[in-house]
């Protein structure tokens, strides 16, 4: 099997890897008869393992025949809810195995941006740090082009970036879940 053969040729090799070990068959004589190394045999068993049965079906076999061993090993360290569209996005969007990484990595800081951010308010209290972020980003959008882009560019920028993936998944929760949502009065802060 070569590292050309398609993540779906891959997958299905790596399920033959595990059954053969839940059957008490050494990993050894298993790699020794597909012609592999151990380690690569080791590598298609966790693959196997990581991106189960329902993550493939979600995927679908045509779409597992577009990707490549790397674009799974690009993405199986991602939260597992996070996989399956990462590679349906690939497929889609003909990313390679580098834009891949990139768009995983993405996920990854503005997860840790959004849990930082969570974190921060809750202990600050809530409504001083929520002010200050308004402020900051108010100010933010009437800055001069050049002075703005030197700072989304900059240190603040990843976070800017958060902060705006944020309120607009915010914005459409709100929306998805109408008026079953606690919805803020302007002005006087109280709840209906």
């Amino acid at each position: 099997m070569t590292a050309t053969a398609t993540a779906e040729a891959h997958l299905a090799t790596g399920d033959f890897i595990n059954e053969r070990l839940t059957a008490g068959i050494p990993l050894d004589a298993t790699a020794a008869q597909l012609g592999i190394t151990r380690k690569w045999a080791l590598k298609l068993a966790w693959l196997s393992r990581t991106f189960t049965s329902t993550d493939r079906a979600q995927v679908g076999a045509s779409n597992l025949a577009h990707l490549r061993i790397t674009h799974l090993e690009a993405i199986a360290g991602q939260e597992d809810h996070l996989r399956v569209p990462l590679l349906i996005t690939a497929v889609e969007e003909r990313l390679s195995v580098r834009s891949l990484r990139k768009r995983a990595a993405e996920l990854r800081n503005s997860r840790h941006v959004a849990d930082q951010a969570t974190d921060t308010v809750e202990r600050s209290g809530g409504p001083d740090a929520m002010r200050s972020t308004e402020r900051a980003l108010t100010r933010y959008a009437r800055m001069p082009k050049d002075q703005l882009l030197r700072i989304y560019t900059g240190k603040s920028g990843p976070y800017i970036a958060g902060v705006i993936r944020a309120a607009h998944e915010l914005e459409a929760r709100i929306t998805q879940e109408g008026s079953d949502v606690l919805s803020v009065l302007p002005n006087d802060g109280s709840y209906t």
